[in-house]
């Protein structure tokens, strides 16, 4: 089934979501936070006369690919929850984002474009799916432990745009600001915002919010605290004097792959 992310700049995330230092296999298991993330988004439709098990097999020919040559990532794959696609606009049969170092990612790209065996797990990619590539950069704003260790998650991206008033360093401090007076998040188990840099010409905003929930108890006691207990001020307010947004849609997160596994 085919559905719309216009909430992403391309081709996640995140959204995600689900960075940590894992997401650079040099420094998993270090406490500390990687500073922005390379992002790498696939939007995919799979090809006609193939399957999402052929796909998922060329999948696992690239994880096993970036084992053998030092180059793991972090690679979550989401699928439709509650989005913004419409009859009209369908959009894309999966998405997937791959978190890393800039390092990690360059030193990839190069073997995958110039080794016998990049080239041929990358024709693998490409017979069983037709996918549009972008790049961004994702800047974790709270993580929980539990970040690091879930396979499944649900996760919201929301797409802004700076207000004309606003400076880019004024937008950065009230971030700040609102991770400072929320330590321990909303029921979520990370916040990150998300930048596109490469490709992202057609994305919905300068920037999106992506949050990512353990389940979907936590992602309704979100809700509740927005309707009951007067988180919709906070809203309100951001996208009153911040930014205007376009509004949440909610993801089925999978870690298809941690570094390590």
């Amino acid at each position: 089934m085919k559905f719309l992310l216009t909430h992403l700049l391309l081709a996640c995330t995140f959204i995600m979501a689900g960075v940590s230092a894992q997401a650079d296999h040099h420094l998993a298991g270090e406490s500390e936070v990687i500073n922005p993330l390379s992002t790498q988004i696939n939007l995919c439709n799979i090809n006609p006369g193939k399957t999402l098990a052929d796909y998922e097999r060329a999948v696992q020919g690239y994880i096993a690919w970036s084992k053998k040559h030092d180059v793991e990532v972090v690679l979550v794959r989401q699928t439709p929850l509650f989005t913004h696609a419409n009859p009209s606009n369908p959009g894309y049969d999966l998405v997937e984002f791959l978190y890393s170092d800039f390092e990690t990612s360059g030193k990839a790209w190069n073997l995958w474009m110039n080794t016998d065996d990049g080239k041929a797990a990358a024709q693998a990619w490409q017979e069983a799916a037709t996918c549009h590539v972008k790049m961004a950069s994702l800047y974790m704003q709270y993580r929980a432990p539990e970040i690091l260790t879930d396979k499944d998650r649900i996760v919201t991206h929301n797409w802004c745009s700076r207000n004309e008033n606003v400076s880019a360093d004024q937008l950065f401090a009230k971030h700040q600001q609102i991770a400072a007076d929320y330590p321990e998040g909303v029921h979520n188990i990370a916040w990150g915002i998300l930048y596109p840099q490469v490709g992202g010409a057609d994305a919905p905003g300068d920037f999106a919010h992506v949050n990512a929930y353990p389940d979907m108890a936590a992602f309704m006691a979100r809700q509740k605290w927005f309707a009951k207990d007067m988180g919709w001020r906070v809203i309100a307010d951001y996208e009153t004097a911040y930014a205007n947004c376009q509004g949440d849609a909610a993801f089925v997160e999978q870690v298809v792959h941690r570094p390590g596994w």
